[in-house]
């Protein structure tokens, strides 16, 4: 089984500072933290680290963070429901702004056939993919090394 990373972990994992971490949490701007209760730490397993990490590396490019919460959700649950998929991307058409949707890349039409297909019904206006894959494994490496000097406090 996985390891699963306290918050604190996890944030370091990520690169993230926990208090602002916490800050979007409380203010809704990242939806799908695990959930916890009062006392208790919130646990990440690795599907949960793929939305963190995204988090952070969306807002490092420039998203708002309730945006990027947003993406990095939608990609982390396609990424869950779809363990073998190397690359997920998220999809966003002209109708259903500001969200879009995510799918394995595989799923998607190629752009140049954008002009030709719709895609789930509509129109594709963007696609952003992410190496999923490769994220995987970085988390990976890095829990690893974590898990190497956690300590009392985490």
């Amino acid at each position: 089984m996985p390891p699963k990373l306290t918050t604190m972990a996890a944030c370091r994992v990520a690169r993230i500072d926990r208090d602002r971490f916490n800050e979007h949490v409380a203010a809704g701007r990242f939806p799908c933290a695990p959930n916890t209760v009062p006392g208790r730490a919130r646990l990440f397993d690795p599907d949960d680290m793929i939305a963190l990490w995204l988090f952070r590396e969306l807002m490092d490019d420039g998203f708002e963070a309730a945006k990027a919460g947003v993406i990095a959700c939608a990609v982390a649950n396609a990424a869950k429901q779809h363990p073998e998929a190397r690359a997920i991307s998220y999809v966003e058409d002209y109708f259903v702004p500001p969200t879009g949707r995510a799918y394995p890349s595989d799923q998607v039409p190629a752009a140049s056939e954008w002009d030709r297909v719709l895609f789930s019904g509509t129109d594709i206006r963007k696609v952003t993919t992410f190496r999923v894959g490769k994220l995987r494994e970085l988390i990976a490496h890095y829990t690893e090394e974590e898990s190497a000097i956690i300590g009392e406090r985490d």
